[in-house]
């Protein structure tokens, strides 16, 4: 366990032994106890009077039988004197160095090996008068026989319940008791060395005290386990021993000489980069871990596991069965309740495209109706555009702290409101304000949204779910502007705010009845049910109708840790080193896709003498090959990754056959990272090339309207469409991933720059299309892509690395 950084001013002591009110480390700049260790020495007391948060185990009458034998094994072995239990270091009974309190113990319960009928109790009185005396001279001990005196009282504990049939009274209770005060009191002598945390070799003789203390703390829970199966009684998960290391590799633990323990623990430190395997990374994943923490964790046992010895393989057996089968779910939702889900958040998406392209029909009638020109009420559009850039911002950080449904709520009702008052504008002020009140209502659809696909998906299926939710917030493209021009040239411009109201209004009704609490920091992986009401409901419904099979008791439902509200997260993501390449990428080629559709209505009028209505109809194309692409692209995102994952596993599968072979493992844990950049971004540059022909397609065809029908720069638009929302949904896929606790503000960064970006395209368009013509305008267009197609390579190749660097900064950070 890394050690906290503690401020060197003034505070004496860590957290846990300034708690204890023990003399601590500290002053060596870690501290050997990072445990409170008076949770062991209280441990009995948790039967009768429970602690808050307290988890039983639950184990399998199989396992429990499984502890009861091995450590009446270990018992057998010492009584007949051939050998020690696998606790206590063969150092430890050497001839020349065995403590007192072992020697003498190893040496009396001799007695007990064939005990004659009838002497079980003269044999039970001698070991408790000896047992008596260790207890009262306990504290005037070294640390070094306070361990020998733990073990020894181990053993004596041991020996009298399985061999000698004291199984139940006073006497035995009282002796657990007086064990886990010892227990308690040798472990503040230190259960880590200062080297194990600090990553480097510490002394033979300190690392061995340090491991036996360990392991025989491990051994008295579990016997503690089987003295209160015996008398019907909770056992509870140790919680008390979280962070400790797991029992270590054999070659460490049997080595003979100081020289072969050396060499061992060289091989060891390359074998684990950071922090050695903990205890705790055996119990019950967490429900917040995503999947690349899954992956690695597993990673990090299967590693553990090829040298461990018969002690860690007996720890793993009863961990993996008791905790380990089954795993709880990544998503308590199954796929229909997802499907449901991806619905309600892709509805919700189509609130800001619609708010927009609802609008561009109605911007004559609206100058015309409020006495403006066409200029000023063209700046609502660019107001808007601004607002749809910096919404998400605020709106994406709370929802990733404060839960998705009040987020949704509060952006519903601020949108509702500005409808109505659009609805009622008399002035330009009114409406221009007004705009960008509904536009900090509507746009923040899209980052919440994201954020839901975080919370139910993982990275395997992510790819597809994406996709449909891509193609919900594309369908305004299509249908928009077909919407606005019918309802301004029949029942006036107000309509159109009126029908966003009615809108919003039945859908916010739909939203608080179908859309249950998604964030992992409230309800875990959705099997948390929150106190608060708004968060409850309905997802208490889901709970019970849901086909996945999941624990309402497990210790997994806990839920992450609960942030605070960060309005600048999503600024900081788009400025971070593994995320800017990638979002400008992608904002530069969202800003020429915006450009070429605000250019087609001018274009087609003035190039093809196109009417209102014709204009409206061409936009069609545009909007359909986006919801298409979409669609398709998840699909293939999702193979793709499957396909990649499948590469990547076998390589894994090869590297461990060579390991086993005896091959050395490189320095390096990289063939545990899994390679996330090739599994999303390797079809990026496909979907680049295309879009970027059919921009040089669009422009040349328009220039030359004598020559060519307008089916070309229509066909084009199409793919356009189908181009440039791929490769959105791919490099939102991908940041979703990369972010995966902050996935709402993670596409608020995204929607931030391509917002901005188009608002600055679409300003300067027209005037370059008039200056220099509009084919040789797009071709600058696609120059600037190919350029930009740097940020790919750039996050391509330094992506990875960079990625890791910052997992393992926030890993410190939250271990220090």
């Amino acid at each position: 366990m890394k050690a906290a950084r503690y401020s060197t001013s003034r505070q004496k002591a860590c957290n846990s032994c300034s708690a204890a009110k023990a003399k601590c480390d500290r002053k060596a700049g870690r501290c050997t106890r990072p445990i409170n260790v008076d949770d062991i020495s209280n441990r009995w007391l948790h039967p009768y009077i429970p602690v808050i948060g307290q988890k039983v185990k639950q184990y399998p009458p199989t396992i429990t039988s499984l502890i009861y034998r091995l450590l009446k094994s270990y018992v057998a072995v010492a009584v007949r004197g051939r050998g020690v239990p696998p606790f206590i270091h063969a150092s430890q009974v050497m001839s020349t160095s065995t403590s007192p309190p072992l020697s003498t113990c190893l040496s009396l319960i001799r007695i007990c090996e064939n005990p004659l009928p009838g002497s079980e109790g003269v044999a039970a009185d001698v070991l408790g008068r000896e047992m008596s005396n260790l207890y009262e001279q306990y504290a005037a001990y070294d640390n070094v026989t306070q361990l020998a005196a733990f073990q020894a009282y181990m053993i004596y504990s041991m020996v009298l319940f399985f061999r000698l049939a004291q199984i139940s009274g006073p006497y035995l209770r009282q002796a657990m008791m007086n064990l886990q005060q010892l227990a308690c009191s040798s472990s503040r002598g230190g259960l880590m060395c200062i080297a194990e945390q600090q990553h480097a070799r510490p002394k033979w003789e300190a690392w061995i005290v340090a491991e036996a203390k360990r392991r025989t703390l491990y051994a008295m829970y579990l016997f503690d386990s089987v003295l209160s199966t015996q008398d019907g009684l909770q056992t509870f998960l140790g919680t008390e021993l979280q962070g400790l290391p797991a029992p270590t590799s054999k070659h460490l633990w049997r080595a003979q000489t100081r020289q072969e323990w050396e060499t061992s623990y060289n091989i060891y430190l390359a074998d684990w980069l950071e922090e050695a395997l903990r205890i705790d990374e055996l119990w019950p994943m967490p429900a917040d871990l995503d999947e690349s923490g899954r992956l690695e964790r597993r990673n990090r046992v299967d590693t553990w596991l090829e040298n461990v010895d018969e002690f860690g393989t007996m720890i793993y057996a009863v961990t993996s069965c008791t905790h380990g089968a089954p795993e709880e779910p990544y998503s308590i939702f199954d796929k229909r309740q997802k499907a449901l889900i991806i619905l309600v958040v892709s509805t919700a998406a189509t609130f800001s495209g619609f708010a927009s392209n609802i609008y561009f029909p109605a911007l004559p009638t609206i100058a015309h109706d409020l006495d403006i020109s066409v200029e000023l009420v063209n700046l609502t559009v660019t107001s808007y555009l601004i607002f749809q850039g910096l919404a998400p911002s605020l709106w994406g950080p709370i929802s990733d702290v404060r839960g998705r449904r009040v987020a949704y709520c509060c952006t519903f009702l601020v949108f509702l409101a500005a409808c109505v008052g659009l609805a009622e504008a008399k002035n330009y002020a009114t409406l221009i304000i007004l705009r960008c009140l509904q536009s900090t209502g509507s746009a923040s659809t899209i980052a919440i949204g994201s954020g839901v696909i975080g919370d139910i998906t993982t990275r395997a299926e992510r790819g597809g779910f994406m996709g449909i939710f891509q193609a919900g917030l594309l369908v305004p493209v299509a249908v928009g502007p077909v919407i606005g021009g019918a309802l301004a040239g029949s029942l006036g411009w107000r309509a159109i705010f009126w029908f966003l109201t009615i809108y919003s209004g039945v859908f916010l009704i739909f939203l608080i009845i179908l859309l249950p609490e998604t964030l992992r920091s409230i309800v875990a992986n959705g099997s948390r049910t929150p106190s608060s009401p708004i968060a409850s409901y309905p997802l208490r419904v889901y709970q019970k109708l849901t086909t996945i099979q999941w624990n309402p008791e497990a210790p997994n439902s806990q839920p992450a840790a609960r942030k605070r509200i960060d309005v600048t997260g999503p600024l900081r993501i788009l400025v971070s080193k593994h995320a800017a390449p990638i979002i400008i990428f992608l904002a530069i080629y969202y800003a020429v896709w915006q450009m070429s559709i605000t250019a087609m209505s001018s274009l087609f009028e003035e190039r093809y003498g196109l009417t209102e209505t014709q204009i409206g109809l061409t936009f069609i194309a545009n909007g359909a090959g986006s919801m298409i692409g979409t669609l398709i692209t998840g699909k293939i995102l999702d193979i793709d990754y499957r396909r990649v994952k499948a590469q990547h596993e076998a390589r894994s599968t090869q590297t461990n056959v060579g390991l086993s072979n005896g091959l050395v493992r490189p320095a390096t844990n990289s063939e545990d990272s899994f390679p996330l950049e090739k599994a999303r971004l390797r079809l990026v540059p496909v979907f680049s090339f295309v879009q970027c022909l059919s921009i040089i397609l669009f422009g040349w065809t328009i220039q030359y309207p004598e020559h060519i029908h307008i089916v070309v720069p229509i066909v084009s638009t199409f793919i356009t469409g189908w181009t440039a929302v791929s490769t959105q949904s791919v490099v939102m896929t991908y940041l979703v991933d990369i972010f995966s606790d902050r996935s709402a503000a993670a596409s608020a960064s995204l929607n931030l720059a391509r917002c901005l970006f188009a608002a600055g395209g679409t300003s300067f368009i027209m005037p370059m299309v008039n200056s220099i013509g509009v084919g040789l305008a797009f071709t600058v267009c696609v120059i600037v892509q190919a350029v930009a197609l740097l940020g790919v390579a750039v996050q391509w190749k330094f992506g990875p690395k960079w990625r890791r660097e910052t997992e393992r900064a926030e890993r410190e950070k939250t271990q220090g």
